[in-house]
């Protein structure tokens, strides 16, 4: 037999590979903490006249008790306990820059998929933003060079129970302090159950909601920093510890490349450079994260 049609020989009539007709992503950390009930929005900076908010505490709605005062007798004051922080909201950013003939060969719509990445590259910004801070609360528990165990969980629910700190509580963590906890639950006997995210868990909580443990809802990140004794800064934290306050743009006269995405503080710019045939993206999202209250929380500090 001979000249049978063969794929191998194909030659001119046949590409090497054929691109699959859809782009998936590469394996990352998605997990984010935009519009956790536990992180407390304090408002747009828009038309306020400055790029940052005080926040005013005060001690109010019981923080002072009223005291017994025998008949005929005068009261005297009590000082009202006050306190602030300040959030500056600044510019996170990210470009990228698309050749005219990239996208005239585009098989797979990358440069619409690139645009609406601006989303995605925030929430992760906004959640690096928080990881950066449960750190730093000035309660700690936990041991240099040591795996996070029930102990130490406890040790952090006991810190916030006994400052009165309300719920929901979030324990940020650096996913090896998860596996760890996890595997210290193992040893544990009688009613302690870690209860694992579900799939309802996860599309009302998020990607890095890892699950629930003594009431406390427990996300994994990636992006929970190492300190210098390479150990991972995590922390739990209870509603009103940590706030962020963000700015929506103003429209720009005259900027027609200008991108807003329905429902959020997040936009894409295009800006062209002809002589280059070049096509610029920009994201942009204006944002600040801070602790309001320094004893609504308690750092987690164990080995990574």
């Amino acid at each position: 037999m001979a000249n049978e049609v063969l794929y191998s020989g194909l030659g001119d009539l046949s590409v090497a590979a054929a691109l699959h007709r859809q782009i998936e992503v590469l394996h990352a950390d998605r997990a984010s903490l935009m519009n956790h009930p536990a992180i407390r929005y304090y408002g747009d900076i828009a038309g306020t006249g400055s790029d940052a908010g005080k926040v005013s505490l005060a001690g109010l709605a019981g923080y002072d008790r009223m005291g017994a005062v025998a008949e005929g007798s005068s009261t005297s004051n009590t000082a009202l306990t006050d306190a602030s922080t300040t959030i500056t909201v600044a510019r996170q950013a990210l470009q990228r820059q698309v050749s005219d003939l990239a996208g005239m060969a585009d098989a797979m719509g990358l440069v619409p998929a690139l645009a609406a990445d601006a989303v995605g590259s925030a929430e992760m910004r906004f959640t690096e933003l928080v990881a950066e801070l449960v750190g730093d609360f000035t309660s700690s528990v936990g041991s240099t060079g040591v795996d996070l165990s029930v102990d130490n969980f406890f040790d952090a629910i006991f810190t916030l129970t006994q400052a009165s700190v309300g719920g929901p509580l979030l324990a940020v963590l650096y996913p090896t302090q998860v596996t760890d906890l996890q595997n210290s639950i193992r040893a544990e006997a009688g009613a302690l159950q870690f209860m694992a995210a579900t799939q309802d868990m996860l599309t009302a909580k998020g990607q890095g909601f890892a699950g629930s443990f003594a009431g406390v809802d427990i996300f994994a990140s990636s992006l929970v920093p190492a300190n210098p004794a390479a150990d991972s800064d995590g922390g739990m934290f209870g509603y009103g510890a940590i706030g962020f306050k963000d700015g929506t743009p103003a429209p720009i006269l005259g900027a027609g490349g200008l991108r807003y995405d329905a429902g959020t503080k997040i936009f894409t710019e295009f800006e062209r450079d002809s002589a280059a045939g070049l096509t610029k993206l920009v994201y942009n999202y204006y944002v600040g994260v801070a602790i309001i209250e320094d004893g609504r929380g308690c750092a987690i500090t164990t080995d990574r």
